[in-house]
């Protein structure tokens, strides 16, 4: 047991050292916190993250807090997940040279436990935006008509920290709290540099955030005769600011101008979110999920010059197959294929034009060995517009997912 959790702890060091190093180019990463990734990557990622109303026994599926009391009591799970992503850019501001891009990275570690019969708690962390992109420009400076060509550059991003707690409440109804803390900071970076230019000069700002974060949800399950289940499921999240603290680095060639300069504090805030979905079983092989989730980004009223953030919501539903074998007289999944579809209308509006991205996904899991699971999908979409000179994106992602489960001990005795 004490390896096992020796190397959980490895596994989270080097998963946090991963995602703050990745190198994805995103060009609408350069508004607000950057991009945010309201994917689910654990086994609904090839139902398009449809799991509001989803649960698991030996899965842990945790897009609804309350989800996880689904789970196997007395087993513990490790999970992971990854994904890499290739991406086509087309529009104006595109060259050759720029309009592809790929990479891979660590999306999630977390460890999960069924406490008892009625509680369940998890721990863990998730990438929450990434900010990466790279422009060049002209820049103009105020009294002269002068522009000069410059280079935007910006990386790093936010990752949630989380500990869930979820009870169930008889036999057909669970509640749970995500309890978290939203951190990280990013760098964005102006570098004007010009013939007309004796050095270029580099302005560097950095801002550094850090704020917990709730998320309530629950779920209803039941059964509609002797071949079909139901699931109900609602998750909520209250708004809430993210203060930050911003400092300024000037450089003219080698020379620093201005040294880490603390500038006022920043301030952003996410908005309150709404998420409800249903899920529907026929002879415990064949399951139907749709989730439907509205950010009230408009309430925030977030406008600056070129765009502002609006309203978003997101429909996505999918059909799932399972397949199951007797294993010492119990039955149990084996593998399970999925087929899934997603609409996203996108916090973002920019010069006037709304920023969506709709996608479809495929995916399939099952068992390795004995205690060892996996679930890998596949996602193609398209997010963006080559309207008013925006950039439209075409992209293949694929998400990978590992989970290792095995009996609680306690003093040399293994639960049953």
């Amino acid at each position: 047991m004490q390896q096992r959790v020796t190397l959980l702890l490895c596994l989270f060091f080097f998963a946090t050292a991963i995602v703050s190093a990745q190198n994805m180019n995103s060009p609408y990463s350069i508004y607000g916190i950057g991009d945010i990734d309201h994917r689910s990557y654990n086994r609904t990622a090839g139902l398009a993250g449809t799991g509001i109303a989803t649960r698991s026994s030996i899965y842990l599926v945790d897009n609804n807090p309350a989800a996880i009391t689904g789970l196997t009591r007395s087993f513990y799970t490790i999970d992971a997940a990854m994904a890499g992503r290739t991406v086509t850019y087309s529009g104006t501001p595109v060259s050759i040279d720029n309009s592809k891009n790929k990479d891979f990275w660590i999306k999630r570690l977390s460890l999960a436990v069924k406490v008892n019969g009625f509680w369940a708690t998890s721990v863990g962390f998730s990438q929450f935006s990434n900010v990466n992109y790279t422009f060049t420009g002209e820049k103009g400076i105020i009294g002269d008509n002068t522009t000069y060509q410059t280079r935007y550059e910006g990386d790093g991003g936010l990752n949630e920290y989380y500990w869930t707690n979820a009870v169930s409440l008889g036999k057909h109804f669970s509640v749970g709290l995500r309890s978290a803390i939203v951190a990280g900071g990013f760098n964005k970076t102006e570098i004007v540099s010009d013939a007309g230019l004796g050095s270029s000069v580099s302005t560097q700002v950095q801002e550094y955030f850090g704020r917990p974060r709730f998320q309530a949800g629950a779920q209803y399950y039941t059964t509609l005769g002797k071949k079909w289940g139901l699931n109900l499921g609602g998750r909520y999240t209250p708004g809430v600011n993210l203060p930050s603290e911003r400092t300024l680095t000037v450089t003219e060639g080698t020379t620093t101008l201005v040294d880490a300069k603390t500038l006022e504090q920043g301030n952003f805030r996410l908005p309150k979110s709404y998420a409800a979905g249903i899920s529907l079983t026929h002879n415990r092989k064949t399951t139907y999920v749709v989730d439907y989730t509205y950010d009230d980004w408009s309430s925030l009223q977030i406008k600056k010059q070129g765009w502002q953030m609006v309203s978003s919501s997101r429909l996505s539903g999918g059909v799932e197959f399972s397949r199951k074998k007797n294993v010492w007289n119990q039955e149990i999944e084996h593998r399970f294929f999925q087929l899934g579809g997603f609409y996203n209308q996108s916090y973002l509006q920019i010069r006037n034009q709304p920023i969506r991205e709709y996608g479809f996904t495929a995916g399939m899991g099952g068992i390795l060995s004995k205690g060892l699971l996996y679930s890998v999908s596949l996602e193609g979409g398209v997010r963006g517009t080559q309207q008013a000179n925006l950039i439209k994106e075409n992209y293949f992602q694929l998400n990978f997912s590992f989970s290792y489960r095995d009996f609680l001990q306690s003093k040399g005795r293994k639960y049953d």
